[in-house]
């Protein structure tokens, strides 16, 4: 199987929905489905969780890109964070730690690929309990929607 052989793009969106701000990439992944949808864009595919998991690196495999959406807590950096996502292996594979470079790692080992894969990550600022993004996060989440969405037609 070669890179090329599916073209699709890949979201997957990581976080807990009922911790406020950390549930920002599900945010993302569901303003970005509305707009495929709308604008009758196919060959886009969406998988929200809770964490990342090594069931997702066979469609990680069949895809060209893949987009990572995570919440990260301000002190990090109160802007947008978007980083392409480099191959790592851990020191070893947990089943409770994943990160979007131990997948991409996986997908290089077992199936002798490298798509093209980028983490755009959110500021949060309040991970208490709770469904409603602060108005900072969603803002922000506004912001990287619309640039995904320029990743995601080529622009």
């Amino acid at each position: 199987m070669k890179k090329n052989d599916f073209k699709t793009k890949l979201i997957i969106a990581y976080g807990n929905p009922y911790r406020s701000d950390d549930g920002v990439g599900h945010y993302i992944a569901n303003r970005i489905r509305e707009w495929a949808d709308k604008e009758k864009i196919d060959k886009i595919t969406i998988i929200t969780a809770y964490q990342l998991d090594i069931d997702m690196v066979e469609d990680i495999s069949r895809a060209e890109s893949v987009f990572f959406l995570d919440a990260h807590v301000e002190e990090y950096s109160p802007e947008i964070v978007i980083n392409k996502v480099e191959a790592k292996k851990s020191n070893g594979f947990t089943t409770h730690v994943f990160t979007p470079s131990d997948l991409i790692a996986l997908v290089n080992q077992l199936y002798n690929i490298d798509p093209s894969s980028m983490l755009i990550s959110v500021p949060g600022y309040n991970f208490d309990m709770g469904e409603e993004l602060t108005f900072e996060t969603k803002e922000r989440a506004d912001c990287a929607t619309d640039k995904l969405k320029r990743f995601l037609i080529g622009n």
